[in-house]
């Protein structure tokens, strides 16, 4: 036997959302930096299960990041998003006031 599952109940990705979700509202910034990354990574195996998850709403929320380190993961995460995706800027609630 290969150990491996056939019948494994999750979908690729699956598994990452409630630990993703848990890493963007860490405390350490270096956390939710790397988190952010993680965000636009997943997009890319499954741009509905990010929407659903409202994960493209907590990185619009990361843009207010007090840490200066989250704040430039979270936009490169949108913009990497946003290049595959255009229509997810809806999702993301990015304001004016947000970005002055």
């Amino acid at each position: 036997s290969s150990g491996i599952n056939a019948e494994w109940p999750l979908r690729p990705g699956e598994y990452l959302c409630e630990p993703l979700r848990k890493c963007l509202k860490d405390e350490d910034p270096y956390v939710r930096k790397t988190a952010a990354v993680c965000v636009a990574k997943l997009h890319d195996i499954s741009a509905a299960r990010v929407e659903d998850q409202g994960f493209l709403e907590t990185l619009g929320e990361l843009l207010c990041d007090s840490n200066p380190m989250v704040v430039a993961n979270a936009v490169a995460a949108i913009s990497e998003i946003l290049d595959t995706n255009p229509n997810a800027a809806k999702q993301v609630n990015i304001d004016t006031p947000t970005v002055n």
